[in-house]
């Protein structure tokens, strides 16, 4: 994803496993923001990282999820929360500020304590739109690790 850090020269074996990590994390999030939106339901997928031997057994989580079916103050107030509530956990925020589309979306990328997952944010404002739905989209990626040999795959 651009904009996140360069996550691929760190390994470590699937203890504990790493999809319910990326669950929890993105369950912390949401929980930070204090939000009680509508929110998208499918949950992380298993992504293969590039580089690595043996091929395949080098994996990540990603989990895209998003906030929406408030109103767009709602979801600012959510995000400004979300700022200092992830610094208080211990997040490192490494980026903060409009992102370089048209549309300058306020956008967060913030490193959890211990680095294994990374967390971007991205306030997007719909008002103007055809579908004027605003949302607070969340992607939280892991760390890439190697599989346990013998342990069965994550779905």
């Amino acid at each position: 994803m651009r904009g996140l850090p360069d996550l691929r020269g760190i390994t470590h074996l699937c203890h504990p496993p790493v999809l319910g990590a990326a669950q929890q994390t993105s369950s912390r999030i949401l929980d930070m923001t204090g939000l009680k939106g509508t929110v998208t339901k499918p949950g992380p997928l298993r992504l293969h990282c590039d580089d690595y031997e043996p091929e395949g057994r080098v994996v990540q989580m990603r989990h895209n999820w998003s906030v929406y079916d408030l109103p767009f103050e709602e979801l600012e107030k959510g995000y400004a929360h979300l700022r200092t509530a992830l610094t208080e956990d211990g997040w490192r925020i490494v980026s903060d500020g409009p992102d370089t589309s048209k549309a300058k979306t306020p956008t967060m990328v913030a490193d959890a304590p211990g680095g294994d997952h990374s967390a971007e944010i991205r306030l997007m404002d719909n008002r103007k739109d055809e579908d004027p739905t605003s949302v607070l989209a969340v992607t939280v990626v892991s760390r890439c690790f190697q599989e346990t040999p013998g342990a069965s795959p994550a779905p």
